[in-house]
């Protein structure tokens, strides 16, 4: 089973949907604060919604270092 950063998750998320508050879009905004106080599996539904590859946040395995992140 795979482990899988939610802080790189919620931060990935956010920073795609954040653009759009600042170019009018007001639904963009209580989406960006939807995301911020969203638990974990409501996270990985979003990100499969959007069609995400979750294994690029996934740690389980991984041996790298911090700056590889």
């Amino acid at each position: 089973m795979a482990t899988i950063d939610i802080d790189r998750l919620r931060a990935a998320l956010i920073e795609e949907t954040g653009p759009a508050a600042f170019v009018g879009s007001p639904w963009a905004l209580a989406d960006v604060v939807a995301l911020e106080s969203a638990d974990p599996m409501e996270l990985i539904r979003e990100a499969e919604r959007r069609g995400w590859d979750l294994r690029r946040f996934d740690v389980s395995g991984w041996t790298g270092s911090a700056g590889d992140v």
